[in-house]
């Protein structure tokens, strides 16, 4: 068992300054004071803060950057830097860059983070339409490949695709599906850059659907 003393607690909404009791890896209590168990740790929580895991839904885990050449590639993030900033879920996803780095590249760094210990998921494709895959397609990635969760896709910006109205509609309806037959999310991470349309293939995809 383990028992942290006198830590400001938000769980999420806060809490005070509370003791944690915590037992077979889950939180078993939370009070203003709780007494030292034989064989307890005791960790002095005084000043300190405790909150629920947070989970970062977009992380370059397999390193961003690199628009100005070789030498401006980001490393692969580290388990280390997550916890540090009180990451426990991360959600892995491509960048720009979906040519030297891959759909499999990320895939196997989230099974990584996973066996490092926190919960880790991905989704496939990157800016570029059609989306890149492990699978060749968007719906057997998400249907197929637990981690898979949806895919990512650049919308008005110069450095992505003109994707057209009825390519955008069939990836949503596909996505969609494919969540729906898993269990999962089956969701589109879209990009939006500075392109003067904004987000107008969007509502012109929502017009033309039910």
């Amino acid at each position: 068992m383990l028992l942290v003393k006198n830590a400001k607690v938000y769980a999420p909404e806060y809490l005070g300054v509370k003791d944690i009791l915590i037992a077979g890896g889950r939180v078993e209590r939370i009070a203003d004071h709780l007494p030292e168990y034989e064989g307890c740790e005791v960790i002095d929580g005084t000043g300190k803060i405790v909150t629920p895991g947070i989970i970062d839904r977009h992380v370059h885990v397999t390193g961003g950057g690199g628009e100005g050449s070789f030498h401006t590639q980001a490393p692969q993030v580290q388990l280390s830097s997550l916890i540090k900033g009180g990451v426990t879920t991360v959600l892995g996803l491509l960048g720009t860059d979906g040519i030297s780095r891959s759909v499999e590249n990320l895939l196997a760094k989230v099974k990584a983070l996973k066996e490092e210990g926190i919960s880790a998921y991905a989704i496939c494709g990157a800016y570029g339409y059609p989306s890149t895959t492990v699978t060749g397609s968007v719906s057997k990635d998400i249907m197929f490949i637990d981690e898979i969760l949806g895919v990512k896709l650049a919308i008005s910006d110069h450095r992505a695709p003109n994707i057209t109205t009825e390519e955008l509609i069939r990836l949503a309806s596909d996505v969609r599906t494919a969540g729906m037959l898993s269990g999962k999310p089956g969701f589109i991470c879209l990009h939006m850059g500075g392109d003067k349309r904004a987000l107008k293939p969007v509502f012109e995809a929502l017009e033309r659907t039910s």
